[in-house]
């Protein structure tokens, strides 16, 4: 009978070190259940991908290529990314990221007015 309780036990405890591991990472919040007991509940971790961030720093880098597609002209500044993809692995992953995209062109439009 010992044998066949063996399994379960592991199982069980190895959920038991994964809630607690769960709980140390992320935190729980306590929680009332209908009889009155409290127990803490354990947060759903986090993906990992910081997209707030990501979104702000693309935000960032399409708002200053419309700030210098509207304070050089579009001629300069595919002048300066021609210039940029002439130039080593770093500088034609610059120039791909630099070129006038519609998003880019469209937030230019827009800012040519306040800047123009």
């Amino acid at each position: 009978m010992a044998f066949s309780s063996a399994p379960n036990f592991e199982k069980r405890r190895r959920q038991i070190v994964r809630t607690r591991r769960s709980l140390a990472r992320y935190g729980g919040e306590l929680e009332m259940r209908p009889d009155g007991l409290l127990t803490v509940r354990r947060r759903r971790g986090l993906s990992g991908i910081p997209y707030q961030g990501l979104f702000v720093l693309g935000a960032l880098l399409f708002g200053a290529k419309s700030l210098m597609l509207v304070q050089d002209g579009a001629q300069t500044y595919g002048e300066r990314v021609s210039n940029l993809a002439d130039g080593g692995t770093v500088e034609r992953v610059g120039a791909w990221v630099m070129q006038i995209d519609p998003l880019t062109a469209k937030l230019a439009e827009y800012l040519m007015p306040l800047f123009g």
